[in-house]
């Protein structure tokens, strides 16, 4: 039997020692691992809710959680997702370690979401002056029944805001994150510059003379007009329809420098909700007149069409909804103080129906011009404006000698025609030919003979084959369209007289022929709408 090795004591005490601390070493490693584990475990779970940035901090951010603020500091961000922070932004909320405690946990934002929140729409209904403590104010309407919101601005919101503007809202602070141009006056007629001139006019001589005198002569002689009388820039024309009123106003806009033309009718104006009539009202005014004052535009027009819809004798419909009366008095209200607008903002309205205007509204007009129905010598001067617009047959050109002395026949012929001394007779009634001409019913009559002109012109070219689109002639020979326009024998009667498709043109025959497929419509249409019939004349014959 070996002799055991001899340990002596103080060795022995101190391997039993050595023993204990290594003990004690693994029971903690053991514990910092449960500990690790469950750490590990917990970042690893599904983030606790999700929010939204409002505003960022140094080491974290402000963060819409539920509709409370709170600020958290960011978790193990990457840079990228640094980056994409902003107000609005969505993010993650979960556990995260705490600095101050390395082995526990706190709240904050975990990741980024790549989600804006949706932003609220307001309208900037008024900006003021804060007056006691400096800066503005502005009063937003947000539609969600929270009434107005009056909303202290910052200095880069009180540059790029305006009063009718849409905003964006960041929900809970309702800070302006975003402008939006209004888009309000979109489904008005505006345009710069309408492209018609006096010289398109035809006749109207005393209409055109007021307007130049009421709003051109003032623009040219400033100094004397504002000392010595305001001039006549709010303007109402009554007459029947189609007689070339709105076609004036366009001529006036367009003769003046840099305007705008702005051209309104009820059905634009009117609204279903309680109080956007009016609103809608003074924003045509405000938007045109803020483009006046900021040198967006130089001069402007609006232009309100059928006025006799939007001021309607007050008290006429007592059962409606009090809309019509509503807007009555806001136009009221705007053309009474209109002389504080812009010195270079003219109102013109139109109506064919003066006795239905409201009689206060029509007191606040500077002037009342008739625009009549246009006689021989008005129509004379019509005419030739129509008739140089329109190819005019080559066989008419030859007998005549010129193409001038061409359409000068046909201006003299139509004339004639138009204003010979008879009746048109209707199923309720008869009127006086020259009673049914307007410069409207010139303009279809024309308008009717060169679309029959080149018909026929398009007719001779599918006889002779001189549509190249091969597409094309598959479809006229696929749906049988020679035969819907009995294009066999009207080509045929066309080759006895012409050559060349650009030989046909318009005759007096195509004018004719267009007055008379009217005219049956046209005189119903004006006994219908109240226009006194012409009686027979009493013989004493009876049978």
């Amino acid at each position: 039997m070996a002799q055991e090795d001899y340990i002596p004591r103080y060795e022995y005490e101190r391997l039993e020692s050595e023993y204990r601390r290594l003990r004690r070493k693994y029971e903690e490693t053991e514990a910092y691992k449960e500990d690790l584990e469950r750490l590990v475990s917990k970042s690893r779970s599904p983030p606790l809710d999700c929010g939204f940035v409002v505003e960022q901090l140094p080491e974290g951010a402000l963060v819409n959680l539920n509709g409370a603020l709170k600020a958290l500091p960011y978790g193990p961000l990457s840079d990228d997702e640094l980056e994409q922070l902003q107000a609005g932004k969505f993010v993650f909320i979960g556990r995260i370690p705490d600095k101050s405690n390395p082995s526990g946990f706190s709240i904050g934002i975990t990741s980024v979401f790549d989600r804006m929140v949706d932003l609220e729409v307001g309208e900037i209904d008024e900006l003021r002056k804060d007056e006691d403590e400096g800066g503005w104010i502005a009063e937003i309407s947000t539609g969600r029944g929270r009434g107005k919101i009056y909303k202290r601005l910052k200095e880069d919101e009180r540059g790029s805001i305006r009063e009718g503007m849409k905003v964006g809202l960041l929900p809970g602070t309702l800070d302006i994150k975003r402008t939006y141009r209004t888009r309000e006056y979109s489904r008005y007629e505006v345009t710069k510059s309408p492209g018609v001139s006096f010289k398109d006019i035809g006749g109207l001589r005393g209409v055109k003379q007021e307007l130049v005198k009421s709003i051109i002569l003032p623009m040219l002689n400033p100094e004397d007009y504002a000392k010595f009388g305001e001039n006549s820039r709010r303007i109402l024309m009554y007459g029947p329809p189609g007689c070339g009123k709105t076609m004036c106003a366009k001529a006036l806009a367009s003769a003046l420098p840099n305007c705008e033309f702005v051209k309104v009718g009820a059905g634009e104006l009117f609204s279903m909700w309680l109080g956007e009539s009016e609103r809608n009202v003074r924003m045509v005014f405000k938007a045109t007149n803020e483009k006046l004052a900021e040198g967006e535009i130089d001069y402007g027009v609006i232009f309100f069409d059928e006025i006799d819809a939007l001021a309607q004798e007050r008290g006429m419909f007592a059962g409606s909804s009090g809309a019509p009366e509503r807007v009555t008095g806001q136009l009221l209200d705007i053309l009474d103080g209109f002389y504080a607008l812009h010195p270079h903002l003219t109102v013109i309205g139109a109506t064919n129906r003066l006795h239905l205007i409201d009689s206060a509204f029509r007191s606040r007009f500077d002037k009342i011009i008739e625009v009549p129905k246009p006689d021989r010598e008005a129509a004379t001067s019509i005419l030739p404006i129509y008739a140089e617009r329109v190819p005019i047959d080559q066989y008419l050109i030859k007998d005549k000698g010129s193409e001038e002395a061409a359409r000068a026949y046909l201006v003299k012929e139509l004339s004639s025609y138009l204003y010979a001394d008879v009746y048109v007779e209707t199923e309720i009634g008869r009127i006086k030919r020259e009673d049914t001409i307007t410069g409207r019913f010139i303009a279809q009559i024309f308008g009717y003979a060169r679309d029959k002109a080149l018909e026929e012109r398009t007719m001779l070219m599918m006889k002779k084959g001189a549509i190249g689109d091969a597409a094309l002639q598959q479809m006229w020979e696929r749906e049988g369209l020679s035969t819907i326009l009995d294009v066999g024998e009207r080509a045929k009667e066309l080759l006895k007289r012409y050559k060349h498709t650009d030989e046909i043109g318009v005759d007096l025959r195509h004018l004719k022929e267009g007055f008379d497929k009217f005219v049956q419509r046209r005189a119903e249409e004006m006994l219908a709408s109240g226009f006194e019939e012409v009686r027979e004349e009493e013989t004493g014959m009876h049978f």
